[in-house]
Order: C-alpha cells, then sequence, then structure tokens
C-alpha cells in the first residue's frame, strides 16, 4: 500500500513560543523552532456506509500505530506561525469477529481479512497570545504597569487565540481473504478551524537544576470539514496538551496528548471517528 508522506512540519505555536526566554524579553526576535515527534494514536469511531455504521474494531483497525509529527514554527513577541503535519498507518489481519459489508465488499463472521487505513496531515496554524497577566503589559492596548517586577520564578501565563488550515488524506484497503474479494477507497479533505489555549512556563533551575524551566499547554479548535471531490459537510475538533522540560536554552523534551477527529463525509470514505493518542517528542530553537 503506498502511503502519503505528509510533510514534516510543526513547533512554534503558542504552546511552545519561547518558554525559555524571561517574561519581558525582546520583543522585536524572531525565534524559529523545529519539533519533531513520536505519537502512538489509535482510529477510533465508525465508518459509516449508506445506513450502517461499521465500527472500525470490526475491520481490525483499531490497533495503536506508531506515527510520526513534525512542527516549523516562527515566533515574533506575541505572534506565531506555524505549519505541521502527520502521518499514521494501521493494519488489521485476522479472522472477522461479526459479519459486515463496507465499500461493497462483503464480510461474514470468520472470514479472513487483510486491510489497512492510512491518514496524513498537513497544514498551517496562526496565534496571538492576546492575554499575559503577568506580564508588564498583560494585552497589546493595555498601558504598561508602574513599579511592575517579574513574577516569581519567571512564571509566565499566556492566553492566545489561533486559526488553522488543514488537508487530510485517508486511504482505506480492505482485502477478504476468504472470498478472494477487495476494494479500495481515498479521500481528501480540507478543513479550518479556530480556538483558544493557553501556556504556563516558569523557572526550576534553582530548586530543579537538570531542568531550567517546565512549560505547560493546552488548545482546542473546531471548525469545517469538506471533502475536496464531493460530499458534505462535517464538523472537526483538534485538541492538544503538553508539558516540556528545557534541559537547555535552546532545547528541551516534551510528551502530552493529541486528539485529531470529527465528521468525515466523503464519497469513498466516510468516517465518524477520531485519532487520539500519547505523544512526545524533542523541541529545538534557533
Amino acid at each position: 500500500m503506498l502511503l502519503p508522506l505528509a510533510p514534516i512540519l510543526i513547533a512554534g505555536t503558542a504552546l511552545s513560543a519561547d518558554p525559555a526566554a524571561p517574561v519581558a524579553g525582546d520583543a522585536d526576535a524572531f525565534k524559529l523552532s523545529l519539533t519533531l515527534e513520536a505519537w502512538f494514536p489509535r482510529l477510533e469511531g465508525n465508518f459509516v456506509d449508506g445506513p450502517a455504521d461499521i465500527d472500525v474494531s470490526a475491520a481490525d483497525l483499531d490497533d495503536s500505530a506508531p506515527s510520526f509529527a513534525g512542527e516549523l514554527g516562527l515566533t515574533r513577541d506575541r505572534l506565531s506561525v506555524a505549519l505541521r503535519g502527520f502521518s499514521m498507518a494501521t493494519e488489521g489481519r485476522g479472522p472477522a469477529e461479526s459479519a459486515f459489508t463496507l465499500g461493497g465488499l462483503a464480510v461474514n463472521a470468520g472470514d479472513a481479512l487483510d486491510n489497512s487505513f492510512s491518514w496524513w496531515s498537513a497544514g498551517a496554524q496562526v496565534a496571538y497570545d492576546f492575554y499575559r497577566p503577568l506580564a508588564e503589559q498583560p494585552t497589546r492596548w493595555s498601558e504598561p504597569r508602574a513599579g511592575w517586577t517579574p513574577a516569581a520564578n519567571n512564571t509566565d501565563l499566556s492566553v492566545f487565540a489561533l486559526v488553522s488550515a488543514d488537508v487530510q488524506g485517508m486511504q482505506r484497503a480492505l482485502a477478504n481473504l476468504t472470498s478472494g474479494l477487495s476494494t479500495d477507497a481515498n479521500e481528501t479533505f480540507a478543513g479550518v478551524n479556530a480556538g483558544l489555549g493557553f501556556r504556563l512556563a516558569f523557572d526550576t533551575k534553582e530548586w530543579f537544576p537538570v531542568v531550567r524551566r517546565v512549560d505547560l499547554g493546552a488548545s482546542a479548535a473546531g471548525g469545517a470539514i469538506l471533502p475536496m471531490a464531493g460530499g458534505d459537510f462535517g464538523f472537526g475538533m483538534r485538541v492538544e496538551a503538553d508539558i516540556s522540560f528545557w534541559f537547555c536554552p535552546k532545547g528541551a523534551a516534551y510528551f502530552g496528548y493529541r486528539y485529531v477527529g470529527g465528521s468525515y463525509d466523503g464519497e469513498e470514505v466516510a468516517l465518524d471517528g477520531s485519532l487520539q493518542g500519547l505523544r512526545g517528542g524533542i523541541r529545538i530553537e534557533f
């Protein structure tokens, strides 16, 4: 099976926007960042085939699949722009636990299956920190605070708004080895999301020398999904959370969780489902 290779992208979103810098840092400096990530998502939900909903587990496509994700970002002051993407693939082999029909392929309980499913995504996100309650200037439109001093442990809290656009592709291949029949389906979707998030960062070097700084962040965004080859509009969501440990001024290790899903209603592939699972990686600033 040919798996589309998603561009490797991401970092520099507001979740990773210069957590090693002081609260009142150099606002005019551009900062480039790169994130390389291992993601372990599990496909969940139902394939939709006419009036029938077929759980992805019926096709044995619900196992956790080690996948790659990445991000390339550029940050200046409160504004972050990021390119991002991921690519995953999962396979299912063995006897069918129950009978179903999907994509015109009939499967009886006990039939030998050889199935696969892949999902890739490539897109961009723009985020803006509109509120920093601990900073000298909480918003871009507020006056600097008289007599301001940095918070304890150089703590910085940011609340940000984001907008994103992504292209996502899905490929499903089903083979009934018992009957000798098979079916393939491909679909590409475009999605536009808007949402909110936060980031909390604080120094730890004084009481935990191995880690210089810790950065906690989360974001949630939702919006429209449009099949690019015909179909109906759907609603999608993307939720992410992570914690980063900065071992040096320009490098961090992190782990977290990601959910990407919604209602994907294409002509060949229709899925009410998601990818979700743990993730971890490294983040480097240049």
